[in-house]
């Protein structure tokens, strides 16, 4: 999926609006001061104040993101002095470009633009965070995607972690089924959830047991296995996948470890009830150890659940079973109605359209790339323009008005939208 990052978008949607001045780099390191000097500036800008009231935005290390306004421009040196508290410290050489605009305002208009896009602009989504519950055929439309954008829905098997012939962890008591000893943990209670029949318990996924995970307060826990012969997969990619009950969200994900590292995590549960999380990883030189599981961030005390880990290395994503699509199925407010059963060994597969990822900071991305960027840009650029159009006097509302119609004259054009996700028919029940 081609991404674009915000530290690429503010300057090419500064360049699109004329408030585009320059990147420059630092030839005096950043101190404790509001002072930023670039010997490059003098190449351009050789009078004293010419960059007065513009923008510097910083994309530094410990000044990372940081935009201020120039109070004071020396030409012969090119000092600029900034506006506000002092600066960090920086060692060596840092770029920063300067804006006519301020760079906060143009983020908001880019973010505004996200909005006002869709549906011509849109992020795919197959969302993952509903399973089948016997009973239930109500299930609530999956928050990624927009009221209305549901487009297929697909019913989902899982994949038996200890019959899988790939599953490299499957030595171990990946479904839970034995005394749990394979599992080390650290800052969690690990005990087995047993199946009963009347009630069903729901806690259970798959098989006679689950492992009922309980977090501390304010501590990160993690539960793992180990892998056998770990040196055997040096250099492969490593995907592992584990299905997880939760109700709180953004709190536990799939993890792996190598030789005792730092925990590499995939993203966090949605607080949904069961789900099926993943994790993937490119394995170095690995010297002692594989470790795959479960981890969850510090926070208030909590309970999980989890069955059915499998790990598999050299494939290029994690392993899914063939989905089959739901002939029947409509939206219903915040709801998706299917009216049949889904089992519960099943995880719903919801594919539909929803709004592109907003940005806040230079590394954060949007998941479009090439023309559709250029529309995204004229949608923020009539986000920005026309909530000062009321403000300005004649001469200037006329000048803005221009820039307006040339901006909507672009997003009419049609140059850059994407193409609508087909929506499956259904017949009206």
């Amino acid at each position: 999926m081609t991404t674009t990052t915000l530290n690429t978008m503010l300057p090419g949607f500064a360049r699109f609006i004329g408030a585009f001045i320059g990147t420059f780099s630092t030839t005096t390191d950043i101190t404790t001061s509001t002072a930023l000097v670039s010997t490059g500036l003098t190449s351009y800008f050789e009078d004293n104040d010419q960059v007065n009231d513009s923008f510097a935005y910083i994309k530094g290390t410990t000044n990372n993101g940081v935009s201020r306004s120039v109070l004071d421009h020396t030409g012969s040196t090119g000092a600029l002095d900034l506006r506000g508290v002092a600066l960090s410290a920086e060692s060596g050489s840092v770029n920063f470009d300067l804006y006519r605009y301020d760079p906060a305002q143009m983020v908001d208009a880019l973010n505004d633009g996200i909005l006002s896009s869709f549906p011509t602009l849109y992020s795919h989504k197959y969302d993952r965070t509903l399973y089948g519950v016997p009973f239930q055929t109500t299930y609530a439309r999956p928050t990624s995607i927009q009221p209305g954008y549901v487009r297929k829905i697909f019913a989902e098997n899982r994949i038996e972690a200890n019959t899988f012939g790939d599953n490299i962890a499957k030595s171990k008591d990946i479904d839970f089924e034995g005394d749990l000893t394979d599992w080390s943990k650290s800052n969690i209670t690990l005990t087995a959830e047993v199946e009963t029949n009347e009630p069903d318990n729901l806690m259970v996924f798959a098989g006679q047991q689950s492992g009922k995970h309980v977090v501390g307060a304010s501590s990160i826990g993690t539960s793992y296995v180990s892998i056998d012969s770990p040196t055997a997969y040096d250099g492969e990619e490593l995907n592992v996948s584990i299905w997880v009950y939760c109700r709180t969200a953004s709190r536990v994900s799939a993890a792996v470890s190598v030789d005792s590292g730092t925990a590499v995590t995939g993203t966090t549960h949605s607080g949904g009830g069961w789900e099926r999380l993943a994790v993937s990883t490119i394995l170095g030189a690995v010297s002692t150890s594989i470790r795959v599981g479960v981890h969850a961030t510090s926070g208030t005390a909590l309970t999980f659940y989890a069955d059915e880990l499998i790990a598999t290395t050299g494939r290029t994503e994690a392993q899914r079973p063939q989905s089959d699509p739901l002939p029947f199925f409509r939206e219903t407010g915040d709801d998706i109605y299917i009216p049949y059963t889904i089992p519960a060994s099943q995880q719903i597969v919801v594919e539909g359209m929803g709004l592109l990822s907003s940005v806040s900071s230079g590394t954060d991305t949007v998941e479009i790339g090439g023309t559709q960027l250029q529309l995204l840009y004229a949608h923020a650029a009539i986000e920005f323009f026309q909530g000062d159009i009321d403000q300005l006097d004649d001469a200037e509302q006329q000048a803005a008005l221009r820039k307006l119609t040339r901006f909507r004259n672009r997003v009419n054009s049609g140059q850059g939208m994407m193409a609508s996700i087909s929506k499956k028919k259904v017949p009206t029940f």
